[in-house]
């Protein structure tokens, strides 16, 4: 995977994050189908077959939403800190002091 493709994976897990996280606090999420089209997309265009890409989306939804429901507090913790405006290295203290270690 070339680096352009690699940055665009990355793009669309955050997304995916970003959507699931809303649809937990909010009951909805905003960007929600088409985001996740998009990486359906990207995953065809490397080479994965329909159902091979139906079920990575499947497995990163599920995973995302397991995530975001553990480490509620760390999130909660973290998008206060990036309302305010704090630095990458505060949130990342935000992260270290909220999540256990025996949670990883």
């Amino acid at each position: 995977m070339n680096p352009d493709e690699t940055q665009k994976s990355l793009d669309h897990k955050l997304s995916c994050v970003a959507d699931l996280s809303q649809l937990n606090i909010r009951g909805y999420a905003e960007g929600g189908l088409a985001d996740i089209n998009k990486l359906d997309v990207i995953l065809q265009g490397l080479g994965f077959t329909q159902k091979k890409a139906d079920s990575q989306v499947g497995l990163s939804v599920l995973n995302t939403v397991l995530l975001l429901r553990r480490h509620e507090g760390a999130r909660a913790k973290l998008a206060e800190a990036m309302t305010m405006g704090k630095s990458v290295g505060s949130c990342i203290e935000i992260i270290e002091d909220t999540i256990d270690e025996a949670d990883i």
